[in-house]
């Protein structure tokens, strides 16, 4: 289902939900051309074409966060039905895809620049997606968390987490962050935030990295004493 619905005169910006652990896909469009982008289609390719459809759009390029099969697993289905490429920072996806190592201009929607921003940390092939002011960050950011590091996930890196998300908070404040999941866990619902107001208020960012690790290290007590889910 479409959760949010961020569009303009000019953009198609959406925010869908269609299953996983609270995962997000989204849909960036150019009305005018009619060309669009879906960024992590993990569930539901033939609803997201559909939405696309739906809304005067073209898939013509599937964006990829990060290779973990929630973010992928629609990715085949999703190519055979648009004939889209894939964009991606590693072929965990599945071949063929479009390996994306450098920051950078990947693509034009309506001539519209999309650029990639890697970003490793929760995983090695991490990219987030920056279309007209609109940050899709996958798990490396979320509203008022961060992506998990450790044995659990294989090839993360807290330290390299630590850089891309100051690598990101050096964008304007007022970009807008596309999370990769909804696990918002203050009061009332936050599906969507921005890179100023993560940097005041995301306790993982409000001190240095010692501090970052620290709070990972003790999230759980930090979570009860302050009443975050």
């Amino acid at each position: 289902m479409i959760l949010l619905d961020h569009s303009t005169p000019d953009l198609v910006v959406l925010q869908i939900h269609l299953g996983g652990d609270r995962n997000f896909s989204y849909v960036f469009g150019d009305r005018r051309s009619g060309e669009a982008a879906v960024v992590d289609p993990g569930f539901g390719p033939q609803e997201l074409d559909h939405i696309a459809a739906d809304n005067g759009l073209d898939v013509r390029a599937i964006l990829i966060t990060h290779g973990h099969s929630d973010h992928v697993g629609g990715v085949g289905a999703l190519r055979e039905l648009t004939g889209a490429p894939v964009l991606a920072g590693s072929e965990a996806c599945g071949r063929p895809v479009t390996v994306v190592t450098e920051e950078g201009e990947a693509l034009r929607l309506g001539g519209r620049p999309v650029l990639a921003l890697p970003t490793p940390g929760h995983a090695p092939d991490h990219l987030c997606w920056l279309w007209e002011g609109y940050l899709a960050t996958g798990d490396l950011l979320f509203c008022g968390k961060v992506g998990g590091t450790g044995p659990y996930f294989a090839g993360s890196s807290a330290e390299q987490e630590w850089a891309s998300l100051q690598r990101v908070l050096a964008l304007p404040d007022a970009t807008v962050v596309l999370p990769g999941h909804d696990y918002y866990g203050g009061d009332g619902a936050m599906p969507v935030s921005a890179v100023g107001h993560e940097r005041r208020h995301n306790p993982f960012l409000a001190g240095d990295y010692a501090a970052f690790l620290d709070l990972k290290e003790n999230w759980a007590a930090y979570k009860a004493a302050h009443g975050i889910r």
